[in-house]
């Protein structure tokens, strides 16, 4: 130890003081030590507390204390500051004793030559800093223990204790709590397309944001993933919690710069209220991220508040998504197919491709409920696969057997779109996907035609374009569904990779009828057409609607008119039956 250290000496006796700073002097190199005597132990408290001192070197023999409460007052105010007492009594026990209640060493006046007291003190010096730098990694590893790593929000740990700890004082004092279950819209597919840094960043920014917005008397904290968890204490009433659930909402919603890139994220909410939505941490929680699927059901960048129904729907939710998995693993749902047909030549040019779920008992669910979950549970992933698989098998058959231009034609859902090589080499890339079905089947690019809708594109426009772009260039046909729904950006349409546009069911509807709708129709048919896109009618019913398309130069129509969605063996019979009807050219 080569810097000086700083000595207090509390010591009543002139002439041991004396003979102490000489003592010192011979153990080491001048200027090794500075010393600071005084006499009474008030006088030396009031040093420990104005100055910094490495070492108090203490007589337990003083005018204003004497023996053990000398070093018990002196530890009261010494900090982190060590204690080596050096008193006149050679008693073994006392010299025990003192050691048990912090001093770091006895010594006996007269008995401890130069070299004995130097390292003494040296020694006493250096174990406080073993002891503090173990006290200072104990307190890290607490902190850790109930810290995220990443944001140093509170973790789930730590939430949960806090939550049971209001919920005790809310019981005695009769105060409600709010419990706000927030959740990222969107954040996988910004992680993946963008990076793990980036997401990091993204949560780091959301985690000081919010952290910053709430009362000290409330809790933030990140309990996983993208999952930010609120604890409001001794709220008013859902008015007052709403208001600060919006104060959130804007908060998390204003432009996050990352690498000059300007991101806009945004969450759901769910609110559960104790004791009204439940009585126990588990509940409460899992009432609000209840709420929060609801808020995200509800477009997203919302919040909801829990309702009792929502344990009857979420318990129906699970049964369906635990029978949808069965079914899948059991290849149990099918695919149908619905023709497309040419308006002018009456021609079956394609089929669409529809996954159809029909149950032990010969009912079938309807198709909007289970890909909806799908959707959201991320099956759809996998149920999406699967009828690529099926359409491409199936088309190839149809080929084979005299319908060598038929194609066929499969929605790609929101999810299915976002699959793509994140800058980490994240396998799941969608068009890596659909070029293996094709290799593995022996199907022609040419046969496959993939749908998506305006929204699902432009959830992220230049990345959705860019899968759509590298799918056309495989030579697979896109299609734009149910055109007139969604944004029907005509900025957009001129630069989508597709070469045919399908008019949503709701315009076609009202073709039966003298209205705007058949101006609407004829407007989307020419701005298509002058866009060298083909047009196709959807859900058409009646002859009436027939005749209206076809006058408006549309070029194909789809809907029970012609046939609904068939079984494989069916359509074929449907394709047979049309080309006899209608042979070829």
């Amino acid at each position: 130890m080569s810097e000086t250290i700083r000595i207090l000496l509390v010591e009543d006796n002139m002439g041991d003081a004396v003979l102490l700073r000489e003592t010192l002097r011979d153990a080491g190199e001048p200027g090794w030590f500075e010393l600071t005597h005084v006499s009474r132990l008030e006088e030396g408290l009031v040093r420990l507390t104005t100055s910094r001192f490495d070492v108090l070197l203490l007589d337990l023999s003083l005018p204003d204390a004497h023996g053990l409460e000398t070093l018990s007052r002196a530890r009261a105010h010494c900090g982190g500051t060590p204690v080596v007492v050096m008193t006149g009594t050679n008693d073994e026990t006392l010299a025990l004793r003192a050691m048990q209640e912090g001093a770091q060493d006895y010594l006996v006046k007269g008995l401890a030559d130069s070299k004995t007291l130097a390292r003494s003190l040296r020694y006493a010096i250096e174990r406080q800093r073993l002891i503090a730098e173990l006290a200072q990694a104990n307190e890290l590893q607490r902190h850790l223990a109930n810290h995220d790593a990443l944001t140093g929000m509170p973790n789930r740990q730590l939430f949960y204790d806090r939550l049971e700890q209001c919920f005790g004082h809310a019981r005695r004092e009769s105060k409600n709590v709010a419990v706000l279950f927030f959740d990222l819209d969107d954040f996988k597919f910004k992680n993946d397309s963008l990076g793990h840094d980036a997401g990091d960043r993204i949560l780091k920014t959301v985690a000081k944001r919010v952290a910053g917005a709430i009362r000290a008397s409330d809790t933030a904290a990140r309990i996983g993933g993208d999952e930010f968890t609120f604890i409001l204490y001794d709220v008013e009433g859902p008015e007052d919690v709403a208001r600060i659930a919006h104060m959130l909402l804007d908060t998390i919603a204003e432009p996050i710069t990352i690498d000059s890139n300007e991101l806009h994220v945004t969450a759901s909410a769910g609110i559960s209220m104790f004791p009204a939505d439940g009585d126990d941490a588990e509940t409460i929680i899992r009432n609000a991220d209840m709420a929060m699927y609801r808020a995200k059901s509800a477009g997203r960048n919302t919040y909801q508040f829990f309702l009792p129904a929502m344990n009857e729907r979420a318990l129906q939710r699970m049964d369906m998504e635990h029978r949808l998995r069965f079914a899948m693993e059991r290849d149990q749902v099918r695919v149908f197919y619905q023709p497309k047909v040419d308006l002018r030549t009456g021609h079956i040019t394609g089929m669409e491709a529809l996954a159809r779920w029909r149950q032990p008992g010969g009912t079938f669910v309807e198709p909007a409920q289970f890909i909806a979950l799908a959707e959201e549970t991320g099956l759809i992933v996998a149920l999406g696969e699967r009828v690529i698989e099926l359409a491409c098998e199936q088309v190839r058959e149809w080929r084979a057997s005299g319908f060598p231009n038929l194609h066929v034609a499969v929605n790609l859902s929101p999810r299915q779109l976002q699959q793509r090589p994140s800058p980490r080499g994240a396998q799941g890339d969608i068009v890596a996907t659909i070029e293996r079905i094709l290799a593995n089947t022996g199907v022609e690019p040419n046969a496959l035609k993939l749908e998506v809708t305006e929204s699902a594109v432009l959830k992220d426009t230049d990345a959705g374009m860019s899968v759509l772009a590298r799918l056309r260039d495989l030579g697979i046909g896109i299609a734009i569904d149910d055109f007139g729904t969604g944004y029907s950006s005509l900025n957009y349409l001129k630069v989508l990779p597709a070469q045919e546009l399908k008019i949503d069911r709701s315009f076609i509807r009202m073709l039966n009828y003298d209205g705007p709708d058949a101006a609407i129709v004829q407007a989307i048919i020419t701005m298509a057409h002058s866009l060298q896109l083909s047009v196709v009618g959807e859900g058409v019913e009646t002859m009436e609607q027939f005749r209206r398309l076809r006058t408006l130069h549309c070029d194909e129509m789809q809907g029970y008119l012609v046939s609904p969605a068939l079984p494989g063996d069916q359509a074929t019979k449907l394709l047979e039956s049309y080309a006899k009807a209608r042979p070829a050219a």
